[in-house]
């Protein structure tokens, strides 16, 4: 009994350092259009971040495809990407992306 609630009391400490690894949502945008609006699309790979992509009045596009998200981002196809992938993000940032949690 005693080995269980060690086991437990471990996991219970440890959860937290778990929840906090998770890469945060980052929202990348054209600089040269600034941020999404109601007449963008806005490529996203979460919930959370779809959310957040609606809540720019922006159609969230779950399925986009991620290889071409930060060259369309650019090109001004889409009106953002919001990810947590950091080659994503940095590809996006080589070609001129603005990008922030």
């Amino acid at each position: 009994m005693r080995a269980c609630f060690v086991f437990v009391s471990t996991l219970i400490a440890v959860m937290p350092l778990v929840a906090q690894a998770a890469d945060p949502e980052v929202v990348c945008i054209n600089p040269k259009y600034g941020p999404p609006g109601a007449d963008d699309t806005v490529a996203c790979y979460s919930e959370a971040g779809c959310a957040l992509a609606r809540s720019f009045g922006a159609e969230a596009i779950a399925d986009y495809d991620p290889a071409s998200a930060p060259f369309a981002l650019a090109r001004g196809k889409i009106g953002a990407v919001i990810t947590s992938d950091k080659k994503l993000i940095e590809t996006a940032k080589a070609n001129g992306a603005a990008c922030k949690p």
